[in-house]
Order: structure tokens, then C-alpha cells, then sequence
């Protein structure tokens, strides 16, 4: 694989994974659960920041523009649920799309580190040091949001997706996601 076929790989990833964490965002918005919503939505401005930077430095490096992108259309949010407003959603309803949401969430990160892995030999096997060490942190981030999504999913798979539980730490969640929320956009700002 070429240099160029690796980024533009890694790129189309990061853009869907984008686009998996807006959904989620807003699943989890419709859910009313907010800590979990704010967690996607802060995931989502993080890697858009990655991205930016997967661009900056190929631009800068190999003066190219990465090329175009094909994408495929990502929808996490069960179509049924467009034809219903919140108060339609029933708490058995609630469990089951919270057990589903941490399960895609934990196959995305699995997915994601293990092409990033991957496209790291790759780089490598291309003599593309420089890309490769640059590249590492995306492969720590990623490690460590796995980490995270696999310890919420065991956590709720050990209480049985019980919605007192879940509801009881939106409150938390939505406080530590907000204030990082705020950091980072403070930095952008």
C-alpha cells in the first residue's frame, strides 16, 4: 500500500467515525440519557481535532492534498424511531438501545484500532517512519477510548442494563463530559 492509499484509508475512517458519534450523540440525545450524549458529542469534536490533524500533516509532509473520499451511509439510529417523539420510548426500549449503542461503540473502537494498527506496519513496511511515529498518538487515543467504551459495557452487562443504574450516572457523566466539552472548546476558540 502506498502512502497515499494509507491516508486516504485512514481518512475515510476518521470521517466515518465522526459521523458514528454524531448519531450516537444524537440516539442517545432522543434516549434523554445526556451524559452519554455529551461522551459522543466530546468524542466527536476530539476527533475532529485528530482529523484535522491526519490533514495538516500530510499536506505538510507530502505537499498533497489527501485524495477524495467515498462514503458510505452511516445510520446508527433504528429508522422506527423518526416516526416517534421521546415520550413514545418505554423503559424496556431504553435498556435494549443502550446494551446495542455500547456494543457498536465497543465494535467501532475494536475496528478502528485494529486498522490503525495495521495501517501503522504498513507505514512502517514503507519505510514511512516519520508517518508511523507521527501516527502513534492517533493509535493511543484510540487504545484508550476502547479502554473506556469496553469498561462501560462490561459495567452495565454486570447490572443488567438496569435503568436505575443508567440514569442515576447521566447526572456524573454529563458533568465531566460538559467541563471537557468546554476545555476543548476553549482551546479551539
Amino acid at each position: 500500500m502506498t502512502c497515499e492509499e494509507i491516508f486516504k484509508g485512514l481518512s475515510e475512517h476518521m470521517v466515518k467515525g465522526l459521523m458514528i458519534h454524531e448519531q450516537l450523540a444524537n440516539y442517545y440525545d432522543f434516549l434523554g440519557l445526556y451524559g452519554y450524549r455529551d461522551c459522543h458529542e466530546y468524542h466527536f469534536i476530539h476527533e475532529s481535532c485528530m482529523y484535522r490533524k491526519l490533514c495538516r500533516y500530510y499536506v505538510n509532509h507530502y505537499n498533497k492534498l489527501i485524495p477524495e473520499m467515498e462514503f458510505e451511509q452511516v445510520s446508527e439510529i433504528p429508522e422506527s424511531w423518526y416516526n416517534h417523539i421521546r415520550q413514545d420510548v418505554d423503559s424496556n426500549t431504553k435498556r435494549n438501545a443502550v446494551k446495542e449503542g455500547l456494543r457498536k461503540w465497543v465494535e467501532w473502537e475494536t475496528e478502528t484500532k485494529e486498522l490503525y494498527c495495521n495501517m501503522y506496519k504498513e507505514m512502517l513496511e514503507n519505510g514511512s517512519v516519520a508517518s508511523a511515529k507521527f501516527f502513534e498518538r492517533f493509535i493511543e487515543d484510540v487504545d484508550h477510548e476502547l479502554k473506556k467504551a469496553t469498561k462501560y459495557w462490561l459495567n452495565k452487562e454486570a447490572v443488567d442494563y438496569d435503568m436505575i443504574v443508567i440514569i442515576d450516572e447521566q447526572e456524573e457523566k454529563e458533568t465531566k463530559y460538559e467541563s471537557k466539552l468546554r476545555l476543548v472548546g476553549n482551546a479551539l476558540c
